[in-house]
């Protein structure tokens, strides 16, 4: 009968860590110029809510052809980032290279699509590219801990009792 009350224990704390976690959005383009991806909170995703965490402005990465990385958290002076979800998502950087004179800007317009431009003198640095934005949910790392320390338990308990002695 324990058996039964760790399955669900385990069962509704898993429910419960996906509910916690962060979500991974992740660029696809029509043509793949562009690799991108950001992170936000649970709570970034509630109707009507900006994008405001550090996990958001921290994790904006846009690559391009040229192999140039945008980051929103090397920018000086700081980056134009705006971000909310309505829904639906809307979203607007534009981030620079100051070294090659590059920059990019990625948008998404409700209701009309998203898009990403890179301008640079480098010899890939003029491409454009529309495509959508997906998105997963991370769950907290806990879990997983919670889970690996259960079923530690759970060996060394099994172990133990197929190693006493049984007394008949």
């Amino acid at each position: 009968m324990k058996i039964w009350k760790l399955v669900v224990l385990f069962v509704v704390l898993s429910k419960q860590a996906y509910g916690q976690g962060t979500m991974l959005f992740t660029w696809h383009g029509e043509n793949n110029y562009f690799q991108a991806s950001f992170q936000i909170t649970m709570d970034e995703t509630l109707p009507g809510s900006i994008f405001n965490s550090s996990l958001w402005t921290n994790s904006i990465q846009v690559s391009s052809l040229d192999g140039l990385t945008y980051r929103a958290s090397d920018q000086q002076p700081v980056a134009h980032i705006a971000g909310r979800f309505g829904p639906p998502l809307g979203l607007t950087y534009i981030l620079a290279d100051q070294a090659t004179e590059s920059s990019i800007t990625v948008a998404v317009v409700p209701f009309q699509g998203a898009a990403i431009s890179e301008n640079s003198p480098l010899p890939n640095g003029h491409y454009a590219e529309q495509g959508f934005w997906s998105y997963e949910v991370i769950p907290e790392p806990s879990m997983v801990a919670l889970a690996v320390l259960g079923a530690g338990a759970l060996a060394i308990k099994k172990r133990r009792a197929s190693k006493s002695p049984t007394l008949r």
